[in-house]
């Protein structure tokens, strides 16, 4: 597993409304930062999730896998908050915002 010197990295609060550009922002941080590995990139989102969040991944992080953590806790994340297409044109009709 190749080794990564410790990098001071801030990400922007999780942005429960749209978790794939959240995503998109933390990935841009790790490219910035040549951040690579796996459990890097899973400890990183994982200190940047708000109580609330945590609360309602908990069972993913505590049976948390032992491979592709990042990609699993990404899914997991995108799965629970993201919004359907009708649900995003139903609440654009409806107040008139996305």
């Amino acid at each position: 597993m190749p080794e990564e010197h410790a990098i001071a990295i801030k990400l922007p609060p999780f942005c429960v409304p749209q978790p794939e550009v959240w995503f998109a922002q933390a990935e841009g941080q790790f490219a910035l930062r040549n951040i690579t590995t796996d459990t890097t990139k899973y400890y990183y989102i994982l200190t940047a999730l708000d109580n609330d969040t945590v609360v309602r991944v908990a069972d993913f992080i505590k049976m948390q896998p032992s491979e592709n953590k990042y990609e699993s806790l990404k899914n997991r994340l995108v799965a629970t908050y993201a919004r359907s297409e009708y649900e995003r044109s139903s609440s654009h009709t409806q107040t008139g915002a996305w």
